[in-house]
């Protein structure tokens, strides 16, 4: 007769599935499979942020810094209301009548804050494409006066992003359509509207003028050497540490880092004096980044 009970048992833990996991930037959608899912009764994901400091046991032993989603009857959930930017630790519990089991922990992460190029805010002679994405110099003017206006205080030809950032960590990469000469960077919201950026204490740039590299704030400039060929400059914004760095997005290589004080809202900016910028925005920060301090 005792042979013949069927004992119910705690199920198997189920196993998250990274390569079907996905993120936006303020949700990510967790995806698992379970070896013995007709013995689960629902499933319970649990999540929290992991830092770069953070120990992934000790962690998995605090019960107050995780949030919990309970009742959970299909083999995915969507998490919403996530920072940008951001490395999440989550595990699936799988819950029967009899007990439950955990997953492996599994990290996973938010995209970057996505934005595109505001043609309300581009100079008249810079050409905005329909997707918003690209800025173009607009080249049909006579030498002479393209020659002039590199040099005016008052024609930085920029164009800015369409968000402001007072949080969080934000990066994004422009593809340097053949131009050379630009600037990318930030400014406060309340910067002069086209005047050359990185020359006030507003804005804060990496720019190229012909064969010389710069990184310019205030009228101070500090040079620096990146590979002639960089065509990704990746830009990784963390505001609140206060950081702004530049890397050749290909390479992998750092090229500098302002130390910066934040007092206001930020917005990326573009500036172009021939050819043309396109933005990739929306990214996750790349692995690369990941807890690496670089200081000057």
């Amino acid at each position: 007769m005792l042979e013949s009970l069927d004992y119910l048992t705690a199920p198997n833990p189920p196993q998250i599935r990274e390569e079907l996991c996905t993120a936006s930037y303020d949700t990510i959608t967790v995806h698992w499979t379970s070896d013995d899912e007709f013995a689960v009764v629902s499933y319970e994901l649990q999540y929290t942020i992991f830092t770069n400091q953070s120990n992934v046991v000790s962690l998995c032993n605090s019960a107050d810094s995780w949030m919990i989603v309970p009742n959970i009857k299909q083999n995915h959930y969507t998490v919403h209301g996530l920072q940008c930017g951001t490395k999440y630790i989550f595990i699936v519990k799988a819950i029967n009548q009899a007990g439950s089991r955990n997953s492996e922990p599994v990290k996973l992460k938010t995209n970057s804050q996505p934005f595109k190029l505001d043609p309300r805010t581009a100079h008249r002679k810079l050409r905005i494409s329909h997707d918003n994405l690209t800025v173009e110099r607009d080249e049909t003017s006579s030498k002479k006066s393209h020659s002039q206006d590199r040099f005016s205080s008052h024609s930085s030809y920029g164009v800015t992003g369409n968000v402001y950032i007072d949080t969080g960590r934000h990066y994004w990469e422009a593809l340097i359509g053949g131009s050379t000469w630009f600037a990318v960077g930030i400014a406060n919201k309340s910067a002069p509207k086209h005047e050359w950026v990185g020359k006030n204490s507003s804005s804060w740039v990496l720019s190229r003028c012909n064969n010389s590299w710069v990184v310019r704030h205030n009228c101070k400039e500090m040079p620096i050497e990146p590979s002639p060929h960089l065509r990704r400059l990746g830009v990784l914004l963390d505001y609140d540490s206060g950081c702004l760095s530049f890397y050749d997005a290909v390479a992998s290589q750092h090229l500098y880092t302002f130390d910066i004080a934040f007092a206001q809202p930020v917005c990326p900016v573009f500036n172009v004096w021939n050819r043309c910028l396109t933005v990739l925005s929306g990214l996750p920060i790349p692995d690369y980044l990941e807890g690496i301090d670089y200081n000057n």
